[in-house]
């Protein structure tokens, strides 16, 4: 009835395993619950191997790493049930329920699913880059997501019909972080497909540094141009790439990315969403000189 795909990266995805398969066996549904680790050769594998003493759960680490997109693509053909419940190696369900919150949708007329995330705001977490943006980007209300459900679809917690996933599937040209959620759900909604949002979050725990945060970022830039170039998305569709097109358009991108480095050191020592912000616009001004 149900496949929990995780992929995962040199992170111990032992303890939501764990979580999600006790609650499973609570509602006696047919389930599996496969994890692969994405060529990390990671130590951090043998907490993993783990997972393969747990009932219907298996681990699977690969020798070589095939990217974000391939290795989803991957654990969606190992699956065996009709359902596919996608979850990020770094997340925990809110809620007790989380299992039982997607499995009443089976008999809906609901095709894809997407439950949300929240951030823990401990004293720790609260001085990081990473968990400033989350909450203000990715910790979303029900009623804003319900506005706009594709904005707000996170790779991270959603639920699928297998039968649509193999007809969109993620686009394995996306090799590296970042924005294969958007173009994911940009394909659902050219299909025809709607997007249903839920309150059943996952929590996010893994909270990268802020050096680590932006060099993510950056590549999340590249992954934006690389899928204007390649005709994958429009760039009127986005806000930020028609912006950039704007700065080009009145001759200001080298002025513009000539400020990258600053933004990004402010970014860094500040913890400062804004100056990300500007950084991102900086950066991807950058990029586009060097594609023209």
């Amino acid at each position: 009835m149900l496949s929990v795909l995780i992929p995962t990266y040199n992170y111990n995805a032992f303890l939501l395993v764990k979580n999600i398969q006790k609650q499973l066996v609570l509602e006696k549904t047919p389930f599996e619950i496969i994890c692969f680790d994405d060529g990390s050769n990671s130590s951090i594998n043998i907490n993993n191997e783990e997972i393969n003493t747990l009932s219907n759960a298996t681990f699977i680490a690969f020798k070589k790493n095939v990217g974000r997109s391939a290795i989803r693509n991957l654990l969606a053909e190992k699956a065996t049930f009709n359902w596919l419940l996608f979850l990020d190696a770094d997340v925990l369900p809110v809620s007790n329920n989380f299992i039982k919150n997607y499995i009443k949708y089976f008999n809906s007329d609901k095709i894809v699913i997407c439950g949300g995330i929240k951030y823990q705001g401990s004293t720790e977490n609260q001085k990081y880059l990473r968990y400033k943006y989350g909450k203000k980007n990715e910790e979303i209300s029900l009623n804003k997501r319900r506005q706009n459900p594709s904005k707000y679809f996170f790779t991270s917690n959603f639920l699928i019909q297998k039968a649509v996933f193999s007809k969109i599937k993620f686009e394995e040209k996306l090799v590296d972080y970042g924005r294969e959620d958007l173009l994911f759900s940009m394909d659902l909604i050219k299909e025809g497909y709607k997007i249903e949002q839920i309150a059943n979050e996952v929590y996010h725990l893994g909270i990268d540094d802020n050096a680590l945060f932006i060099k993510k970022t950056k590549k999340a830039m590249k992954n934006l141009i690389f899928l204007e170039k390649s005709n994958l998305i429009d760039a009127d569709s986005l806000q930020l790439l028609k912006l950039i097109n704007k700065i080009s358009k009145f001759k200001l991108l080298k002025a513009a990315a000539f400020l990258q480095p600053v933004f990004e050191n402010l970014a860094k020592n500040k913890s400062s969403v804004f100056f990300l912000n500007c950084m991102k616009v900086s950066y991807l001004c950058q990029l586009k000189l060097k594609h023209e």
